[in-house]
């Protein structure tokens, strides 16, 4: 139940539905962005984090043929490419679907591979960078700057960051940004543990709420206790590249449905 021969942990999983999910060990790396970082922002204050606990991780975001074999239909915009992520699916959406995932033959399947004790879910923002850093400590887990040819996301902008995209207020808007939709998943090389698209094609939602990083939690962090808005993480198609930082933070009201939002689900031991 959820071992090797020789009584580890396996790497790898996937369920019914076709989800990948790789093994994410405990460890410990810088998260959010150096000060000498370009293009940074000020909520991304770098804090040392230790993550104590194994977790999974879906190599891709959430399709949308996951999403509808689940609950029945599909509420993105884009729906003329096989495998292109869902969109369209505010945070609430998400924790409904995951439940969904903690239900009937779903339920027993994971369990039936790892064990009772364990459950599906959405990453917390530590756990998320931690698995899109996969060991590195640039910009991006491709390197220190971006070409435009390592993800589904805008050209690099240029002047000042003012004005682009950033949550649901859209402060970090850029008129460079290129492309015009979300593509299917896999089609850019994966990072150095395996996970695909972690940089642009659909921001992800994690489960913890916007705010401030507080320096004094650094083992296996959480968001605020309160507060309306949830974060996303990785970037968008709609965003500039310099958006897609591994360290980049996006704040969206939990009701927020946009064409630019999706998911990467994964698997957590319960306490």
């Amino acid at each position: 139940m959820g071992t090797t021969s020789d009584g580890a942990t396996p790497e790898r999983w996937a369920n019914s539905l076709g989800m990948q999910f790789l093994a994410v060990r405990p460890g410990t790396f810088e998260m959010g962005s150096p000060r000498t970082e370009p293009r940074r922002f000020a909520d991304e204050t770098p804090r040392r984090t230790t993550l104590t606990r194994l977790f999974y991780l879906s190599v891709f975001p959430t399709t949308q043929a996951e999403w509808r074999a689940v609950v029945g239909a599909n509420p993105s915009k884009n729906r003329g490419l096989k495998r292109a992520p869902v969109e369209r699916v505010s945070w609430i959406d998400c924790v409904d679907f995951i439940e969904k995932l903690n239900s009937d033959e779903y339920l027993l399947e994971l369990t039936t591979f790892l064990g009772p004790e364990w459950r599906y879910g959405l990453p917390t923002e530590a756990q998320w960078e931690f698995a899109c850093r996969a060991g590195t400590t640039t910009a991006y887990s491709f390197g220190a700057t971006a070409t435009g040819g390592e993800g589904a996301f805008g050209r690099l902008s240029v002047g000042s960051a003012d004005g682009e995209e950033k949550g649901g207020d859209e402060r970090r808007r850029s008129a460079t940004v290129g492309g015009e939709t979300t593509c299917e998943v896999g089609l850019f090389a994966p990072n150095p543990w395996g996970f695909c698209d972690m940089h642009g094609n659909v921001c992800e939602w994690t489960v913890d709420r916007y705010g401030e990083y507080d320096s004094a939690r650094s083992v296996d962090p959480t968001g605020p206790a309160s507060g309306a808005e949830r974060v996303a993480r990785g970037g968008s198609w709609r965003s500039p590249a310099e958006n897609c930082r591994s360290a980049s933070r996006f704040n969206f009201l939990a009701t927020y449905r946009g064409d630019n939002c999706g998911l990467r689900v994964g698997i957590f031991r319960r306490n």
